[in-house]
């Protein structure tokens, strides 16, 4: 999934987050250099902020049966990681109880929303996958919500060989010795 699109979508879309957001390979590096946004006039973090980390491209099984033909199912996952403010409440409590308001600012900018709609498997957009903590600590809390989308592959994005098909293929080999049966191919036996 083009994590960019997702980023400028929630940049645009989801006002709690005030555009503060980034991506990265993974959680680890997201947390290093995206969400370490500081007030230029308190000089404190600034709460929430996110970032945008692929997850998951798991394919489903060829539709279609027999023929070379391909009509797959590829659902890509992307996490949206949120950091709460947790210092007030050191226990989680106060920062966990702002996750529900976020997931729905959340769905407000991406359910439905048509990230890629050539690929998109009967025109359906990004869905809601699941979330769930990811770890918190006195000062901060992290959440991730999973989005999902299912793309569609098919035949024309796949290799495409050039040239004519060998297909109708007819011969008859003989031998110049006596007595040898001729051997005949016909692919369509």
């Amino acid at each position: 999934m083009n994590l960019t699109a997702v980023i400028n979508q929630l940049r645009t879309y989801c006002l709690p987050l005030g555009g503060r957001v980034g991506g990265a390979a993974d959680f680890d590096t997201g947390i290093e250099t995206v969400v370490q946004i500081t007030d230029p006039v308190t000089g404190g973090l600034v709460y929430p902020v996110a970032v945008v980390i692929p997850l998951a491209d798991d394919a489903a099984d060829n539709s279609l049966t027999g023929g070379g033909e391909l009509s797959q199912i590829v659902t890509e996952t992307v996490g949206v990681i949120v950091e709460f403010d947790a210092s007030v409440d050191r226990r989680g409590q106060g920062a966990v109880s702002q996750v529900e308001a976020m997931k729905y600012s959340l769905f407000a900018a991406l359910l439905n929303w048509q990230i890629n709609p050539p690929r998109a498997d009967r025109g359906r957009g990004l869905y809601y996958a699941g979330g769930e903590l990811v770890t918190f600590d006195r000062a901060r809390l992290f959440w991730t919500f999973r989005f999902s989308f299912d793309a569609l592959v098919t035949d024309a994005d796949g290799f495409i060989i050039s040239g004519d098909p060998l297909t109708d293929v007819k011969t008859t080999v003989t031998f110049d010795a006596p007595n040898v049966i001729p051997i005949i191919i016909d692919d369509h036996q």
